[in-house]
């Protein structure tokens, strides 16, 4: 494949050059033999998407579907844009969140490559479990966990913990075995900082389910806007106020970027508004979104491309950051060294985009699916 006349993101300096960019045996590369020809007439090429917290979408609950289901999942993330995914399974019985790792392990994808799993729960505070199960909240021991991860195992794991509920060098020991982020917590912000250097290296979802940031009482908020660390954010304008996602890019790419965008999608994200439920949890989509009836939030319907539009039209976030928020810095954060970047060498994972940022082609492992 020969994709011409683009304006291709760099990821080096987040800038966007016009060249020709080749595709060979499913990799970018200098040349290719193939006669396929894309022109792009100055339309953008971006790396694939990133997607590292996600539950599912179009119907499909990532948790309860079994190993077909999931090929399908793979294809409905892979026509909103994304190339790549970290299935995120939530608290629930041990036995159900193994049963939906293995079949995550196994199943035969198509579509967007399932390249970790996202442990979300149960290793949280249950003064803070957002939608998640009370009654299923587990003891972060880290000899359970690292054997969850190795059963992960090839693909890269990231757990979701509550530190302040985990003993003395959990972390630690984990983050040998797995990616840990900070969230459901209701640590206070020094006890997120030992995390940070114990290991952890991300925020869940930051300001949603974690200790708050006032200016007494920093919390967990405060440690994920002040640190290096990676912090996710669900730019929908309902989970985080655009006012407040606007501050903390600010903060997150100060030095170094690592604001990461992420949908936190529900299985119904796609699907009309009504009556839902979610893992046992029963809740209202509609306008203001998806809550239980005492209105709390049990995840967003977001696309990952819908966040890179909202964050530019609301919050001012230069296009090129918002970009990379959903693609290059979502690999760094998770490990992912062979995609994310259009570079000789790396995965041929790449989109088309239009001046509204609407998605007129996507490019899987060197192959037009779109």
């Amino acid at each position: 494949m020969v994709i011409k006349n683009a304006k291709v993101f760099d990821s080096s300096t987040h800038g966007f050059v016009k060249r020709d960019v080749y595709t060979s045996n499913g990799l970018i590369s200098s040349s290719s033999d193939d006669s396929l020809l894309i022109d792009a007439d100055g339309r953008y090429l971006i790396p694939g998407l990133v997607d590292g917290h996600t539950h599912g979408r179009m119907g499909i609950d990532i948790l309860k579907a079994d190993k077909k289901q999931l090929e399908e999942l793979s294809l409905r993330y892979l026509e909103s844009g994304v190339t790549t995914v970290f299935p995120t399974v939530m608290t629930a019985p041990m036995e159900d969140i193994l049963e939906s790792i293995d079949n995550i392990k196994n199943a035969e994808i198509k579509g967007a490559d399932f390249a970790g799993i996202h442990v979300e729960g149960p290793y949280i505070s249950p003064k803070k479990p957002g939608c998640h199960d009370v009654s299923l909240i587990r003891k972060p021991l880290a000899d359970e966990m690292i054997d969850v991860a190795r059963r992960i195992s090839p693909l890269k794991a990231k757990f979701t913990v509550a530190p302040e509920e985990a003993d003395e060098g959990a972390i630690a020991k984990l983050s040998a075995f797995a990616h840990v982020s900070i969230g459901h917590s209701n640590a206070s912000a020094e006890q997120a900082v030992k995390a940070l250097e114990e290991g952890a290296d991300s925020f869940t979802h930051t300001f949603n389910a974690m200790s708050p940031l006032t200016h007494r009482n920093p919390g967990v908020a405060a440690a994920a806007l002040s640190s290096e660390a990676y912090a996710e954010f669900i730019c929908d304008g309902i989970h985080v106020d655009y006012e407040v996602i606007r501050l903390a890019f600010k903060a997150k790419t100060k030095n170094k970027n690592r604001f990461v965008l992420i949908t936190d999608s529900i299985p119904q994200a796609g699907l009309p508004n009504g009556r839902y439920s979610m893992n046992g949890i029963p809740f209202r989509l509609d306008e203001t979104g998806a809550k239980e009836d005492n209105g709390t939030l049990v995840g967003s319907t977001l696309s990952l491309i819908q966040a890179v539009r909202n964050v530019v039209k609301y919050c001012d976030v230069p296009l090129e950051d918002a970009i990379a928020s959903a693609s290059t810095i979502p690999c760094e954060m998770l490990g992912l060294k062979d995609r994310g970047r259009i570079e000789n060498g790396l995965i041929a994972h790449m989109l088309v985009i239009n001046e509204k940022l609407e998605i007129e082609n996507i490019i899987k492992s060197g192959k037009q699916y779109k």
